[in-house]
C-alpha cells in the first residue's frame, strides 16, 4: 500500500534561485574581502546572509553563504548570477578563487513540514544542519519554520521526496511566504540602488562592522556610525491586483502623490499580494498607494 501523502510537509522547486559555488586555497580571504557578512565565523553547513556591494555601498545582490569544508556556496537570485559572477570575477585577480555556476548542475528545493522522525533523510534538525554525499539541506536563517535543499543529483531528492509522499508546493507559495518572512531578494531592476542598511541586512544580521575592510565597507560603517539610512524596508499588503507589480514601481502618498518609495519585490498567492517597499524616512505610512493608473492601495503589514 503507497504511504499516504503528509498533509504537513512540502516540497518545492525554488527555480528562481542559482548557486555559485567558490572554491580555492583562498576563496574565505576572497569573500571576506568582497561580502558584508564575517566569513570566519560562519560554521560548516549553515547558511548565513550577506550583501555583496559595488564601491558605492550600494547592494549588487543579496545572498545566502553556505560553508561547506574548504568550500563556500552562494545562493542567490537567477537573474543576477551573470551580474554577480563577472564582478565577482573582477576581484579575484591572483587569488587562488574559482567561481563556479552550478545551477545547471545542483537544483535548490524549499522544505516545509520537516520533522526529526524523517529518519530516511538522516537529518540532524535540531542541529540546524545536515550534508551527505547527495544533499545539502539548510536551514533558512530568516524563513526559520523551513529549510533550503541543494540536491548535487536532482533524481535523488525526487526519489527521496516521492517515498516520503510529500506534497508539491508551488514557487508562488514559497515567495510569498518568504516574503512575508522580510527577506530582501530582488531582481535586476533593484541592484545597485540600496545600501545594506536600507534592506535590514544588518537586522537579518548579514553586516559586520569589526571584520575589516570589503568592497563599498567605508559608506556602509558611516551610515552605521554617523548617521542613518534615509530609506527603510517595509512589508505591505494589496488585495486589489492579480498579478505581483515589477521591482522599481514608485509607492505614493495618497493625499499628495508625492513619490515616498519603490517596490524592492512583490508575490502573490491565493489571490493576495505582498510587497518589500523601501521607503523613505518620515513619510507618511498610512496612505499608500501604488503608482499605477489606478492608484492601488497598499497598507503596511507586520513582518511574519
Amino acid at each position: 500500500m503507497d504511504k499516504p501523502f503528509n498533509s504537513d510537509c512540502k516540497v518545492f522547486t525554488l527555480s528562481h534561485l542559482a548557486v555559485i559555488s567558490v572554491t580555492g586555497a583562498d576563496c574565505g580571504k576572497f569573500l571576506q574581502g568582497q561580502l558584508t557578512c564575517d566569513i570566519n565565523e560562519l560554521q560548516d553547513y549553515q547558511a548565513g546572509v550577506a550583501a555583496f556591494c559595488n564601491a558605492k555601498g550600494r547592494v549588487i545582490s543579496t545572498l545566502l553563504v553556505v560553508k561547506t569544508g574548504q568550500e563556500y556556496q552562494l545562493i542567490l537570485p537567477v537573474g543576477l548570477l551573470d551580474k554577480v559572477l563577472k564582478k565577482l570575477q573582477i576581484y579575484i585577480l591572483r587569488a587562488l578563487v574559482r567561481l563556479t555556476d552550478q545551477s545547471q548542475t545542483w537544483r535548490l528545493y524549499g522544505l516545509e513540514g520537516l520533522a526529526p522522525q524523517d529518519q530516511d533523510i538522516n537529518l540532524q534538525i535540531d542541529s540546524s544542519k545536515s550534508s551527505t554525499d547527495e544533499i545539502l539541506v539548510i536551514r533558512h536563517p530568516a524563513y526559520f519554520s523551513h529549510f533550503l535543499c541543494i540536491a548535487k543529483n536532482p533524481q535523488f531528492i525526487e526519489q527521496l521526496l516521492q517515498q516520503h509522499r510529500y506534497k508539491i508546493g508551488s514557487l508562488e507559495e514559497w515567495r510569498f511566504h518568504e516574503l512575508s518572512s522580510g527577506f530582501p531578494w530582488f531582481e535586476a531592476g533593484g541592484s545597485e540602488q540600496y545600501i545594506p542598511q536600507m534592506l535590514n541586512i544588518d537586522q537579518l544580521g548579514g553586516i559586520s562592522f569589526n571584520k575589516g575592510c570589503y568592497t563599498g565597507q567605508e559608506i556602509i560603517a558611516r551610515t552605521h556610525y554617523l548617521g542613518r539610512a534615509k530609506r527603510h524596508l517595509f512589508l505591505a499588503d494589496c488585495s486589489d491586483i492579480t498579478e505581483p507589480p515589477a521591482c522599481g514601481v514608485h509607492v505614493l502618498a495618497s493625499d499628495n502623490l508625492q513619490n515616498v518609495g519603490d517596490i524592492l519585490s512583490a508575490a502573490t498567492f491565493l489571490q493576495n499580494t505582498r510587497l518589500l517597499v523601501v521607503l523613505q524616512e518620515g513619510a507618511s505610512l498610512k496612505n499608500l498607494a501604488l503608482d499605477d493608473p489606478r492608484r492601488t492601495v497598499i497598507k503596511l503589514a507586520d513582518i511574519s
